[in-house]
């Protein structure tokens, strides 16, 4: 107890520089004279604190006093700082910021920020993010809606454990009640979120972000071509290592996708910018597309 009471006084002194033994006292719960006793310890302790009698006085810490005792450089305190700047910037470390700024005695550069939100999203979208990270934060259930890949919706009541960016969007890894296992979710196919009573089991979340595979999961292999134009699209969804440069500027991308309906949505969303090379029986699949949207234009 009298640790803690000591590095309460050491905070305040930092944050402060001076404070009237009445003041220490009136917030520690404490005799002033209990007071003069701690800041005797802390003096004992190697810590360069003073009691200065009359107006404007009380107790003090040296001026040059600062966490320098803790052996920090300047450059651990802003990357400390930095970092907390960060957490701030996701909803949280505030009070650790504020506290940690008082004791280096300096602010960090206010470098960073942090919208968790889509390029034109709206409140709903906001608050859903902020109430997904709310059911992990305070281990609450959480309920939704959610859309599949092809279009169907259940209802889904789920344990949060980690939010995570991936490929350009956000996901929930989740514990599903209903599987009675571990399945990922986008945020942006969750509708009507509620949290829900009660708190979860502690579980700990699969190391990878992996997709489930059922049972008649297939894969193809795709040779692509993109227009230069579409550069900085598959730049977004490519690994370097899948994208060769072609003398005339194009780019030849190999990789592998689950082939379902998303697949389709995903090439067709290049347009004329896209042509798949490989294999031919997608190129096919393709040409009826675009032939069934020429169709609902021509009528």
């Amino acid at each position: 107890m009298k640790n803690g009471r000591l590095f309460e006084i050491l905070y305040l002194l930092v944050e402060r520089r001076a404070v009237t033994a009445g003041e220490l006292a009136k917030r520690l719960e404490v005799s002033e004279r209990t007071i003069y006793r701690d800041v005797d310890a802390l003096s004992a302790a190697g810590i360069p604190v003073y009691a200065q009698k009359g107006k404007g006085g009380g107790i003090r810490l040296m001026d040059q006093f600062v966490l320098d005792r803790a052996l920090l450089s300047r450059s651990q305190q802003d990357e400390i700082l930095f970092a907390l700047q960060a957490i701030r910037a996701t909803g949280g470390g505030e009070e650790a910021l504020s506290r940690l700024s008082a004791l280096f005695r300096r602010e960090g550069d206010d470098w960073l920020e942090v919208d968790f939100s889509d390029w034109g999203s709206g409140a709903v979208e906001r608050e859903n993010f902020s109430r997904v990270k709310r059911s992990i934060l305070e281990r609450r259930p959480l309920s939704f809606t959610y859309y599949n890949s092809a279009g169907e919706t259940s209802r889904r009541t789920v344990e949060p454990a980690r939010l995570v960016f991936k490929a350009g969007c956000w996901y929930l890894s989740a514990f599903c009640r209903a599987r009675q296992d571990w399945r990922i979710f986008r945020l942006v196919r969750m509708e009507d979120l509620c949290l829900e009573e009660g708190s979860c089991p502690p579980r700990t979340p699969p190391e990878q972000l992996e997709a489930p595979m059922s049972g008649d999961y297939r894969g193809v292999d795709l040779r692509l071509l993109f227009a230069p134009s579409a550069a900085w699209r598959v730049r977004d969804y490519f690994h370097p290592g899948e994208v060769s440069l072609q003398p005339d500027g194009r780019l030849l991308v190999t990789c592998t996708f689950p082939e379902d309906q998303w697949l389709l949505s995903f090439l067709l969303s290049f347009g004329g910018q896209l042509e798949v090379l490989e294999p031919v029986y997608w190129r096919d699949i393709l040409k009826g597309e675009i032939k069934k949207s020429l169709e609902v234009y021509e009528t």
